[in-house]
């Protein structure tokens, strides 16, 4: 595994994290506070866009602070490929990666489509990622 403080990442590399950073943020804070109103103008289908939106970003956000571009999209392999670098991935982050991309199985003919998250399923959601955002914020901070 690489060590952070070994790593002296491309300009432009710090430039997509912090990029990534920004975007993830924007999404997350959409889905966040959509789901503390009572009468969102957004449905779960879209907040769970927002979800994973914010997921992909901010692994995009991470990967790049190690000098890495992303080959994945889907979040259990975005973290399976951030597991490579960041030791402080925890089990509670792999399990939000698993529950955000439990809903759409659609890189495969064989798969199920898409299915709608209940409102309890985005609340999880959004601890967890609450918990992924905090990690990516804290290696890109360390970058700047």
């Amino acid at each position: 595994m690489k060590i952070m403080q070994n790593i002296d990442i491309d300009k432009d590399m710090q430039k997509l994290a912090n990029e990534s950073l920004d975007y993830a943020n924007g999404y997350f804070s959409t889905f966040s506070k959509s789901l503390e109103r009572e009468n969102s103008r957004f449905n779960n289908d879209m907040l769970y866009q927002f979800a994973i939106l914010s997921v992909e970003k901010y692994f995009i956000g991470l990967l790049a602070c190690y000098d890495w571009i992303a080959t994945h999209h889907m979040p259990i392999a975005l973290y399976k490929e951030a597991k490579e670098f960041e030791t402080e991935l925890t089990e509670t982050m792999k399990n939000t990666t698993i529950l955000v991309g439990k809903f759409e199985g659609i890189c495969s003919i064989e798969d199920f489509g898409y299915r709608t998250p209940s409102s309890e399923d985005l609340l999880s959601m959004k601890v967890g990622i609450q918990e992924i955002k905090e990690l990516v914020e804290k290696r890109i901070a360390e970058l700047n």
